[in-house]
């Protein structure tokens, strides 16, 4: 019984919540509650709308325009909270703002049947009360793609942790491994890469950081792996170090370019630079949440290259990130350009935000004016940043903020002599479908640089991306 139940409960917890059977039932069920709840007789009606002279059109007519004006309220106040006002930070995107306005109608209209309705159609308004939130709900997270099981909003650890077993030092280079492959004399590797729970010592900066999670690619779990490329990716905040690979199925672009490259993938490694979902920690060292920067430009990289089979840091390790994880990259990769010389961003700031500039100025940084500015990206591209370095932007087709920051940051890169690429993802907004979709592009960029691949990527092959054009007029800084 014990093991049936925990069948059930595994089971249970990796239901996906952003794609399938759950979450297409939830919206059959809210359209199938909708159709049940339509004035097709007066008899169960209640109220001011049993008094009508015509109860039934009566009702329908208040339904729909409660259900009509809810859409509306839903859609104008999103849409001034996202885009006018900025209270989040990032442009929700219209998909998001869409979702929220028809589950506010689904909602209108239920509470318009539970006052209007007596007997079993009361009850049936009650379940399309809860249903049209649900819906809303789900209809949110699939367009983010942020949590695509109940595991993951639950925060339950994903990923087994790494054993010193699978790691062994690197004996070789990249371009002995290729011309193993083409001899035929590979060592012995899995078909697939894995992804692992890791403790990343906070050796000289002491900032109390959760597990980060790993990606090793098959050459990497030879006993002779060469030294591989680094990518060191953070995800936004809210987040945690797992979502490059639960919500943006990361390993499945890296497993699927190592399967056409002799095992080769860069080693990818996301960390923590929060320490909770809820602390904006602006990627620096401040008093409020510790040494953040210093964990992430000295301790994780410190670990990599003792631990795993890498190559030095530098034009052979890449930062990127999404929302602030892509803010803390643009101004990380210039101000370590001796460890990163690859940035990619997806969806970042113009600047990293934890209220406003004086108060983070006295919050963060003691008051310390040119100390936030360094880590402003434009400003830090422009003090720290070298011309060797390469940039890539991406965001969604529906994130017009996140767009104008891009172009902002990219033109001060440009000013610095960088390569500089900029992309839109078509049909997605500020989402892990974006990411996936620039990342997969980043992936195969970053590959061709350091000899994984010969095949340099061209965008027709990224059906979902077009170019960011960056000679318009901006005024973002």
């Amino acid at each position: 019984m014990k093991q049936l139940w925990a069948h059930i409960s595994t089971w249970f917890l990796e239901v996906p919540l952003n794609k399938g059977v759950f979450p297409q039932a939830v919206a059959g069920l809210a359209l199938l509650l909708l159709v049940v709840l339509l004035p097709y007789s007066a008899t169960k009606m209640k109220g001011w709308a049993a008094k009508r002279k015509h109860p039934r059109a009566s009702l329908l007519l208040m339904q729909l325009l409660v259900a009509a004006g809810l859409y509306g309220i839903g859609f104008g106040l999103t849409y001034l909270l996202s885009n006018v006002w900025v209270v989040f930070g990032v442009e929700l995107g219209l998909l998001v703002i869409r979702k929220v306005a028809l589950a506010l109608a689904l909602l209108g209209f239920s509470i318009i049947s539970l006052v209007s309705y007596r007997g079993w159609r009361k009850v049936v308004s009650v379940f399309l009360l809860i249903v049209s939130l649900l819906y809303g709900t789900l209809g949110v997270n699939a367009i983010y793609g942020q949590y695509p099981t109940l595991k993951s909003l639950l925060g339950y650890r994903s990923f087994p942790w790494l054993s010193s077993s699978e790691v062994h030092q690197a004996d070789r280079t990249v371009a002995q491994w290729q011309k193993q492959a083409e001899k035929g004399t590979l060592p012995a590797m899995p078909a697939k890469g894995i992804v692992r729970t890791v403790v990343i010592p906070a050796s000289q900066s002491g900032f109390v950081a959760r597990p980060a999670t790993i990606y090793l690619p098959p050459a990497a779990l030879s006993k002779h792996p060469p030294k591989l490329p680094v990518m060191i990716v953070l995800a936004g905040q809210p987040g945690s170090p797992d979502r490059f690979f639960l919500a943006g199925d990361y390993q499945a672009y890296l497993n699927a370019f190592a399967a056409r490259h002799h095992g080769l993938a860069p080693i990818v490694v996301s960390p923590d630079q929060l320490g909770a979902s809820s602390h904006n920690t602006l990627c620096s060292d401040t008093p409020i949440y510790g040494k953040a920067e210093t964990y992430i430009s000295k301790d994780v990289p410190a670990w990599i290259s003792s631990t795993l089979p890498v190559e030095h840091p530098g034009k052979s390790w890449l930062i990127g990130g999404f929302s602030m994880g892509g803010t803390c990259a643009t101004h990380l990769g210039p101000r370590y350009h001796d460890t990163f010389g690859n940035v990619i961003s997806v969806g970042g700031e113009i600047h990293e935000t934890d209220g406003s500039e004086q108060e983070m100025i006295s919050r963060f940084y003691r008051g310390d004016r040119e100390a936030y500015e360094d880590h402003i990206p434009a400003r830090a591209i422009e003090k720290y940043g070298r011309s060797w370095q390469t940039f890539l932007f991406g965001d969604g087709q529906y994130d017009q903020i996140g767009q104008k920051n891009a172009k902002a940051i990219a033109k001060a890169a440009l000013r610095k002599g960088m390569r500089v690429k900029a992309f839109v993802a078509d049909g997605s907004g500020h989402d892990w479908h974006t990411v996936q979709a620039v990342f997969d592009y980043g992936l195969h960029q970053f590959c061709w640089d350091q000899g994984l691949t010969s095949q340099e990527p061209n965008l027709k092959d990224f059906k979902k991306l077009s170019p960011l054009a960056l000679n318009e007029p901006e005024t973002g800084l």
